[in-house]
């Protein structure tokens, strides 16, 4: 393993444990894991804050924008708009290391999920909006070098379009017994 693949999975591990320790303290609650968040890099620096917000949370949601997720989501939440979807992947994400990977490998797995609807309604919007609001609120919002969660981006999400074309039953059959 080279240097920058250990780097990268330190940096990781570390990600998922601040993730895992405001989880803890929160009971899962994204707002309030926002302001565990908020508490923690309120006196971080500005790489500190950048990678937090590049390196971690952008990828990793990153990795959950895929029309079958866009679909779970769906599923979940009735239609969810780009900022609805961008907020479902941030409350995926203080779900922890093992559920948002598992949920990552195949949105089926969201049945494993106790409350389908917690996700839905903005719940990860606060969260997901944590470090970058204090990267604003230092340097003002019209710095666009600084990674943001983006609703939708320019591109449409990966992998092939089910939702319209295959039931959602068929796409995502165990949430689908939930829902």
């Amino acid at each position: 393993m080279d240097h920058n693949n250990k780097r990268g999975d330190a940096e990781q591990n570390s990600f998922w444990q601040i993730i895992e320790g405001a989880g803890k303290h929160a009971a899962r609650d994204p707002a309030t894991m926002a302001e565990l968040l908020e508490d923690r890099f309120a006196d971080a620096g500005d790489d500190a804050l950048r990678g937090f917000q590049q390196q971690q949370l952008v990828a990793a949601s990153t990795r959950l924008y895929s029309w079958r997720h866009a679909a779970a989501a769906d599923m979940a939440c009735g239609p969810v708009d780009d900022d609805g979807f961008t907020d479902w992947r941030s409350w995926v994400i203080t779900l922890g290391r093992e559920s948002f990977e598992r949920i990552a490998a195949d949105p089926d797995n969201l049945a494993d999920i106790d409350d389908l609807t917690a996700g839905c309604a903005g719940a990860g919007e606060l969260f997901g909006a944590a470090v970058s609001g204090i990267y604003y609120a230092r340097h003002g919002d019209q710095d666009d070098t600084f990674p943001v969660l983006e609703p939708g981006d320019s591109a449409p999400p990966s992998g092939y379009p089910l939702n319209g074309t295959e039931p959602l039953e068929v796409t995502l059959p165990r949430p689908a017994k939930r829902t």
